[in-house]
This record gives C-alpha cells, structure tokens and sequence, in this order.
C-alpha cells in the first residue's frame, strides 16, 4: 500500500525556508572564513619565504624540510630548483678526515681502595693527614650541573633558541648499541625506554636513522651499518646519512664515511651506528654554511680526549625550545672538550633516557615513537 506524503502547514513551510537560509549562510561564512585564513596564511609564507631577508626564507625552509608533516610547506612557494640553491648554502662540508685515534687516551678508572689498607694508611700518616686526605675540599660543581653518581655527569645546556642535556659517561666501555630485537626483520620497533629496558640499562640515547616511508613507518629497519656488542646487526643502504659512528675494541670512537662490515672488522669495531653528519673531527669542527639544516630537536653523541663520552639531547619545536643548528651542536660539544662528535637521529625521535624515565620533554610531542637502534648505558 502506497504511503501518503503528509502535506506540510504554511508555518512548516515558512520555518523549513528559513533554516535552509540560516543553514547556507552559515556554510558560506564559514567557507569564507577558511578563504580568508588561506589566504593570510599563503601571504605570510609568501612574506616569510620570499621576503626582504633571505635569512628567514632560509631558515623555515631548511627547519620544515627535516620534518614529516611540514616538508611539502616549502614546496608550496619555492619551485624544486630554488629548494636546491636553499639547501646548498645551508649544508654541512662532506670532507672528513680519517680519525686519529691517537688524540683518545682513555683514563683508566680509579681503582677502589681496599678498606684494610686505608686504615693502615690513616694509622701510619697520624690523624691529621688522615683526615686532609679523607676529606679533600670539593671543586665547586657548575651551576648547570643536575646530577653526578653512577659515573655519569648529568648537565642542562641552554641558549636563547634551544634548551637541552649533555650526559657525560665517564667510563667509555658502558657504552654499546641496543637493538629493539635480536634480528631486524621489518617488525615494529621499540620506544626508547623499552630498548633501554631490554638491556637493563641506566640511559640511553636514541640511534641512528631508519626506514620511514611517508612518516609512518614501524621504526624496526634501520638505515646503514650496525653492530651491536661485536655481533654485525645489519648492513643496508644509509642513504643521504652516511657516517658511521663507532666504538673499537680499545673504547675509542671511530668516524668513518661509508664504513663496509670488512673494514669494521678490520677497525676492530664493537658497537656502530650509521647517520650523520659528522661536528668534529680531530678536535676540529666541520664547515657549516648558513642555517644547516634549521632549527630542530637535535641528538649527537661525542668523545673527550680521557675517553669520555658525550651524549646530547636537544629539545625542539616547542615555545620554551625552537631548537638547535648543527652549529649549535659543534659549539655544545667543543665547550664540553669533542675531539670526534657526530649528529643523530633527531626530530621526533630526540629522546635521553635516565634512571627508568625520559630527562627531555620530546616525549610528550612523540608519544610512542619507536626506533631500531640506540646508544645505551650499563
């Protein structure tokens, strides 16, 4: 049986009219609205890329580049030659010398006294010289430093740009590399925290680069040579970043472009991670042109001539901490005495574990960014 439509009163019909109005002229302010935002946005960025200071332009184009979301920003008002011109006079020198290792001696820890022989000591030198030597006057420690037990040295770096950590790790053999699985076959990574946990480690820091199609890759594939606690984890392609960093059988870190796994065996190396660029090499930084690659979160990792390793966490896109240049990063690791420092893995994954919980606050921005490959602390 065919349903009759039910006629509507004039009253309905008059109040259907005028929510159809209301309904349309709110559509047409909100679409004029969007217009309008476009519209401001694309003559601010046309302002920022393009405007009377190539500084800037310069600046916000290599910083949206090292991205995931932002990078096509640039794109939008700079055709592909003009992004390559941009790149070029903000780049980093490729010419790395080999590294000497003879500028790294590693000190020898200090060996623990045994209590017996102390107190023979203290006996024997009387009480006053007993208690000059037990109780020596303390060097003032830098307003700066957060912590120091554990043989680690916790310190805060900060500048007008960027706020970070430098994590000291005074006994070089503490490092290695940590893997989020015994093999890499293209499952999902692991957080930081959950690498360092697998190690039972103290901190970590993140590693080297991995496959990332689109941004939303599993972090499980690294890029380049690895080598974790002597055992050769993977040797795929590196890419753009191609320095590999490592630690040989003496503690001592080894920088070296294109490394293959014959000449890491032939180097002796026990732990390396591939990316890059490198800062520092033989106690000399690298040329830098322009902005680098911007302002971002930033990690890198170094070594002092006692053997010392340097590990740095800078925080990033954030109000309290734009970031940090490559040349920033040279001028942290030379103040803290590198003589071979080289750049991380950073943006989202920049992440410094201590203690059983993150010190920066990339966490908050990254969530559960997961990785292949750090470098951690027993």
């Amino acid at each position: 049986m065919q349903k009759t439509k039910k006629k509507l009163t004039k009253a309905q019909r008059r109040r259907r009219r005028r929510n159809r109005r209301i309904a349309w002229r709110t559509t047409l302010c909100v679409l004029t609205l969007i217009g309008l935002v476009l519209v401001a946005a694309l003559s601010a960025g046309q302002a920022a890329f393009n405007g009377p200071s190539q500084t800037v332009g310069d600046l916000l184009t290599v910083s949206m580049l090292e991205t995931s979301a932002l990078k096509f920003v640039p794109r939008i008002f700079y055709s592909q030659e003009k992004l390559d011109e941009v790149v070029a006079r903000n780049s980093v020198s490729e010419d790395n010398d080999e590294t000497d290792t003879s500028l790294i001696v590693v000190a020898k820890p200090t060996p623990i006294p045994d209590p017996d022989e102390v107190r023979q000591a203290e006996a024997a030198e009387g009480e006053e010289q007993a208690a000059e030597a037990a109780a020596p006057q303390p060097t003032p420690a830098p307003e700066n430093l957060l912590s120091s037990e554990d043989g680690i040295e916790l310190y805060q770096v900060k500048s007008g740009t960027y706020n970070g950590y430098m994590m000291v790790v005074l006994d070089p053999s503490r490092v290695t590399v940590g893997t989020c699985r015994d093999k890499f076959n293209g499952s999902r990574g692991l957080q930081l925290k959950d690498i360092a946990k697998r190690y039972d480690a103290l901190a970590a820091i993140n590693g080297g680069g991995f496959e990332d199609k689109g941004g939303v890759g599993n972090g499980g594939t690294p890029v380049g040579l690895v080598v974790a606690q002597g055992k050769l984890m993977h040797t795929g392609n590196a890419g753009q970043y191609n320095i590999t960093v490592g630690f040989n059988q003496d503690n001592i870190m080894i920088l070296a472009k294109n490394m293959s796994k014959s000449e890491a065996k032939e180097k002796g190396i026990r732990d390396a991670i591939t990316f890059g660029p490198a800062l520092i090499v033989n106690g000399e930084p690298v040329t830098v042109k322009g902005a680098s690659s911007g302002l971002n979160p930033r990690t890198a990792i170094g070594q002092r001539s006692d053997g010392a390793v340097l590990m740095l966490v800078i925080e990033g896109r954030q109000a309290s901490s734009l970031g940090a240049t490559y040349a920033d990063l040279i001028s942290i690791m030379l103040e803290y005495g590198a003589i071979n420092a080289i750049n991380m893995d950073g943006g989202s994954s920049s992440l410094m574990y201590y203690k059983g919980e993150y010190v920066n606050n990339g966490v908050v921005l990254t969530g559960s960014r997961t990785m292949p490959t750090a470098f951690i602390v027993r």
